[in-house]
């Protein structure tokens, strides 16, 4: 499964915090040594400064640290609202420690760059997007007899589906010529599987499958040394397109189909490993 990964800052930032804070509290002990009453303000300020650049440099972060954005209103409080906490050095210089060691730690811990991994549900609406050309082609009531088809069979009606499949490929010859034949292909496979099915018989080599024109209109794309059961591997790519191709284009099965869309995403997860590869 492809991964696409969101670059981390390389900015520097992250150095203002002690630069600012810490120089704040020199000033200040430099101001105190002349004798300037006020003094300790430059401490201050530099730690509420300081606490703004770190916001900054987390929000920036691909991944936020939730306590190092709260910290300007940390410094708000702890040094511009009245109370009894002392605001003298002290107090400055561990405040000015504990956001420089947040400081390091956001850039350390969430400046990695973030893995935005394609779930399943993303790769299924990749696939719809990119048989867009078949979908265009068939009509409302061509998907529903294909959502039907596949809803028959999802429901255990095994002879039932059997016959739907059926009509409904008798529907496809009828109707406009589709781009490919990868859609009678899959609902041939279907029909094979659900009348083996309804007289409690297995198949080890199916008669019908996928042929490589039917390839670009697959979900599951596999080199030939990574299929260990072609006629499963057929069978699942069946049941993806019949369900993208239901839902995409007969709006009144949309609600059934989505009652069904984990069992298609268990499909899919099944192969993520070869898929990832």
């Amino acid at each position: 499964m492809k991964t696409d990964t969101i670059p981390g800052s390389k900015s520097r930032i992250w150095m203002a915090v002690p630069a600012v804070s810490f120089g704040g509290i020199g000033a200040g002990l430099l101001l105190f040594s002349v004798g300037f009453e006020q003094a300790a303000w430059a401490g201050i300020a530099g730690c509420v400064i300081a606490s703004f650049i770190l916001f900054y440099q987390a929000y920036n972060k691909p991944r936020k640290d939730i306590v190092s954005l709260f910290v300007p209103l940390y410094a708000v409080i702890i040094f511009i609202v009245p109370n009894e906490i002392s605001t003298g050095m002290i107090v400055q210089t561990f405040y000015a420690a504990t956001i420089t060691l947040l400081a390091v730690r956001v850039e350390k811990l969430f400046n990695a760059p973030k893995s935005e991994k394609r779930t399943m549900i993303q790769m299924l609406n990749d696939y719809i997007d990119r048989i867009e050309p078949l979908l265009s082609a068939i009509d409302e009531e061509t998907g529903h007899a294909i959502a039907q088809s596949l809803l028959t069979y999802r429901f255990g009606l095994y002879r039932n589906a059997a016959a739907k499949c059926t009509e409904t490929l008798e529907r496809l010859k009828a109707a406009a010529p589709l781009p490919t034949r990868v859609l009678e292909d899959a609902l041939l496979i279907l029909r094979e599987r659900a009348g083996d099915l309804a007289v409690s018989r297995t198949t080890e080599n199916p008669e019908h499958a996928f042929t490589g024109e039917d390839f670009e209109y697959l979900a599951i794309r596999l080199r030939p040394e990574e299929v260990e059961i072609p006629a499963t591997l057929d069978f699942d790519n069946a049941l993806i397109l019949l369900y993208a191709v239901g839902i995409e284009t007969s709006p009144d099965d949309e609600q059934p189909l989505e009652e069904h869309q984990r069992f298609i995403i268990q499909i899919l997860e099944s192969y993520k490993d070869k898929i990832t590869s």
